[in-house]
């Protein structure tokens, strides 16, 4: 059993816990990474609301995550695990997922579908949504740059990531 992680999951150590068998660099084909999930309430708030990651439909685009493989007996777990850390309107979808050796596995993907998808187009906006929400976990900026951090230690380019965090640093820096 595979799940694919295209954020947290690639680097809290979560898998440890249930029997991790391998974890590798990934490729999800036809997706890509875009900060449309609203949270209201760890990073963002109702009148301030974070944009957080999510995964959405693309056909020319490709995310570039971690693969982690269970032993079959623990699948039960894990799921249960998943549904309940990314909450209710995630769906954990099954996906191909192609692997650093160009194997191809069949792979858990949580993605949201819920009401609080973001539908802000321009980068502007976003870049300014994300310097205004702070939640009760942490800033979204805190979020963001914490993301584009992370990635850039597992030699991940994503376009999203880069744009917004640099588009962040470029309202802050405006502003002062």
């Amino acid at each position: 059993m595979w799940v694919f992680g295209y954020g947290s999951l690639m680097w809290d150590s979560w898998e440890s816990r249930y029997g991790c068998l391998r974890k590798c660099v990934a490729v999800l084909n036809g997706h890509r990474r875009t900060f449309n999930k609203a949270s209201t309430k760890n990073r963002g708030s109702k009148k301030a609301p974070c944009p957080t990651l999510n995964l959405e439909k693309d056909v020319a685009g490709s995310c570039k995550g971690m693969a982690f493989e269970f032993p079959e007996v623990r699948a039960g777990d894990v799921l249960a695990y998943l549904a309940k850390r990314e909450g209710a309107n995630f769906q954990l979808e099954l996906l191909t997922a192609c692997l650093d050796n160009d194997t191809e596995v069949q792979a858990y993907i949580p993605v949201y579908r819920g009401k609080n998808l973001i539908t802000i187009v321009t980068l502007n906006e976003k870049a300014s949504m994300v310097r205004n929400a702070r939640g009760t976990e942490s800033s979204c900026e805190d979020y963001v740059r914490e993301i584009a951090e992370l990635l850039a230690q597992l030699k991940i380019d994503d376009p999203a990531v880069t744009e917004l965090w640099q588009e962040v640093q470029r309202q802050k820096s405006e502003n002062k």
